[in-house]
């Protein structure tokens, strides 16, 4: 099934023409990197020869060449053509479906000037990696990652980032209801565009100096207490939207982490009365950390690299998310892991790299 997908529509990769080896052949050492313990093609190839020394096998080297044939854009089509072949099967869901917007950093180690580089959040001894822009779909029958956008500029245009990836998906038939955002939105041009596009959301919030005003204030009048507030940048253009201070029950003001008094969200959505978005709008947000729980179980299926060509990075990243996807879809119907899946994938590529035949020949449909 996921042979199936992964080849379908011209296959996530293309290999040159006139190439020794096929482009089932290089995908599955792409996806056995991501699904066993060799989790990089030059480890997944050593220990796939190991195991079978007669088999056709292609080097690292190989695969890592028939990659950089390919182009980012097409790679990028490709996951999108996948998922709406898993939508077409699945159902499209006939009500409103809410959705998860964010940014995914990848850690780099090489030289900082390299091309796709930029700037990211320091972690892990780095503050240079690849950007990923995702959106993911929150729906209780099926959660997806519905598309993948590289980010490659200096500046990210949010603008830009959103009203391509929403208009994708209503083009899709995907009725978006709420979107859940984290702080870095929480800016003109996102809430903007947001407006622009008729998308509810809500997002944490980041404080300034007028917001603390505005808190200082209210904490003279009611003490700490919740608070709504109708905000809008000083912007003209910023339209006005509900701004929603909680007070933190993990507040200390000599833990970084914890110093702030009020948590603070922004949102479109009138709730009707202080008690309702005080109740709703932090339950509602959680609903967010799906999209954090995927981000670990995608790193189940994670492809370590040295390369420092973008387009291998891209492919690695894509593979993860629609593992991902494949996971959701299987545990749609059945009980099962992500290391379970793992290690019937990796046993099916090795009977097809000894054989040339996979076991699991059932369609996806």
């Amino acid at each position: 099934m996921l042979s199936e997908l992964l080849c379908s529509n011209g296959g996530i990769i293309r290999v040159p023409e006139g190439a020794k080896y096929t482009r089932e052949d290089a995908i599955a050492v792409i996806t056995y990197a991501a699904t066993s313990t060799a989790n990089s093609p030059e480890a997944a190839v050593s220990e796939l020869k190991r195991k079978m020394p007669d088999a056709a096998i292609p080097s690292a080297d190989t695969v890592f060449n028939y990659i950089y044939e390919n182009e980012i854009e097409e790679i990028l089509s490709s996951f999108r053509k996948i998922n709406s072949e898993i939508l077409a099967l699945t159902g499209i869901p006939d009500e409103l479906v809410d959705v998860a917007v964010d940014f995914h950093d990848i850690g780099y180690y090489g030289d900082k000037d390299d091309k796709g580089v930029r700037g990211i959040k320091p972690k892990n001894g780095t503050s240079w990696g690849h950007s990923f822009f995702t959106i993911d779909m929150l729906w209780e029958r099926l959660k997806q990652t519905l598309d993948i956008v590289n980010v490659t500029e200096l500046n990210k245009d949010y603008a830009i980032l959103l009203e391509g990836v929403v208009n994708r998906l209503k083009a899709m038939g995907i009725k978006i209801g709420t979107a859940f955002l984290d702080r870095e939105f929480f800016n003109l041009p996102s809430i903007l565009a947001l407006f622009n596009l008729g998308v509810d959301f809500i997002m944490a919030a980041r404080s300034n100096k007028r917001i603390k005003r505005m808190l200082e204030e209210h904490k003279r009048k009611n003490g700490v207490t919740p608070a709504i507030f109708k905000y809008g940048f000083k912007d003209k253009r910023s339209p006005e939207f509900y701004l929603v201070a909680i007070p933190n029950q993990d507040y200390d003001p000599k833990d970084e982490k914890k110093k702030n008094e009020f948590l603070l969200f922004a949102t479109s959505i009138n709730f009707g009365s202080v008690e309702e978005f005080v109740k709703r709008v932090p339950e509602e947000y959680r609903r967010r950390w799906n999209i954090e729980t995927g981000y670990r179980v995608k790193n189940e299926f994670k492809i370590r690299t040295c390369s420092k060509k973008r387009v291998a990075r891209v492919l690695f990243f894509v593979v993860r998310a629609i593992l991902h996807n494949f996971l959701n879809v299987q545990k749609s119907i059945l009980s099962i892991a992500a290391y379970e899946l793992k290690s019937l994938i990796a046993e099916d590529i090795q009977e097809y790299l000894c054989v040339g035949k996979f076991m699991n020949t059932i369609s996806l449909s």
